[in-house]
């Protein structure tokens, strides 16, 4: 199976600002991380709420630029790209964050958030909107709804519009950075389910952020644990799910309550 992700080495360091003679307090929140992500896979990131993932998520995409180290996605290197260069990246990669109401314009209709990527692109009006009510659609809103407001709609069905504004840029590859976490768990059954169903229609490749590892077992097929910046381990999820070698990655399992079947069989 080819490569869609390869991140070697990466790192980002935050420095802090010096008192008086005092030296600057340096923060390494990403430090060394090595990751491949095989076509059309899913791989699941771990650790503690403040362990890096959502920083690394960041520096992976370059909308915060990492310290050292390399990213490719999809054959394409984001340190090396011209800025026209740089808006293919940008459509072959997307981001779905853990907050869909800041993540939507209040004051914007549902259609014209999902349909901003459309129009930077230049596509035609009318292609663009048949384009958001397809893709509103495959996301389960009506495409009726296009034309109401975030507030109008629950946080499960504004995580729904997040992700079909993603898929607008018809990426290859998605981070989702705890897309779930805010959301009933219900509602958080549904959402997964869905992104099962569109990366098995579109072919899509996840890097799926949580700190919750029941959840990341049932979805992924291969778990990086992150702690304190850096990756502990990693490797294929039933072999991490059922032979942990890190004692931290033992800790993670042990305190996870069990709220979905992690059998890979049963996706």
């Amino acid at each position: 199976m080819d490569d869609l992700v390869c991140i070697e080495g990466l790192s980002k360091v935050h420095y802090g600002a010096g008192l008086l003679k005092r030296r600057a307090r340096t923060v390494r929140a990403v430090d060394d991380v090595t990751l491949t992500i095989g076509c059309n896979t899913i791989m699941g990131l771990v650790g503690e709420s403040g362990s890096g993932k959502s920083t690394l998520a960041r520096a992976v995409l370059y909308l915060d630029r990492p310290s050292a180290g390399s990213v490719e996605i999809d054959g394409l290197n984001p340190a090396v790209l011209s800025r026209a260069q740089m808006k293919l990246f940008r459509q072959r990669a997307q981001i779905v964050v853990q907050d869909p109401h800041a993540a939507l314009n209040p004051r914007r209709s549902v259609a014209a958030s999902v349909a901003e990527g459309l129009r930077n692109r230049g596509v035609p009006r009318c292609a663009r909107e048949r384009r958001v009510a397809e893709l509103l659609e495959m996301v389960g809103i009506p495409a009726r709804r296009g034309r109401d407001h975030p507030e109008q709609f629950s946080g499960g069905q504004r995580q729904r519009i997040v992700i079909a504004r993603a898929l607008a840029m018809d990426p290859r590859f998605l981070i989702l950075d705890e897309p779930v976490s805010s959301l009933d768990v219900s509602i958080q059954a549904q959402i997964i389910n869905l992104l099962l169903d569109l990366k098995h229609q579109l072919a899509l490749t996840y890097l799926f952020i949580s700190h919750d590892l029941n959840l990341v077992a049932y979805i992924s097929d291969s778990i990086a644990v992150m702690k304190q910046g850096r990756i502990v381990e990693q490797g294929d999820a039933a072999d991490v799910i059922a032979h942990p070698q890190q004692a931290y990655t033992q800790m993670l399992f042990q305190s996870a309550p069990r709220l979905f079947d992690t059998d890979p069989g049963r996706r």
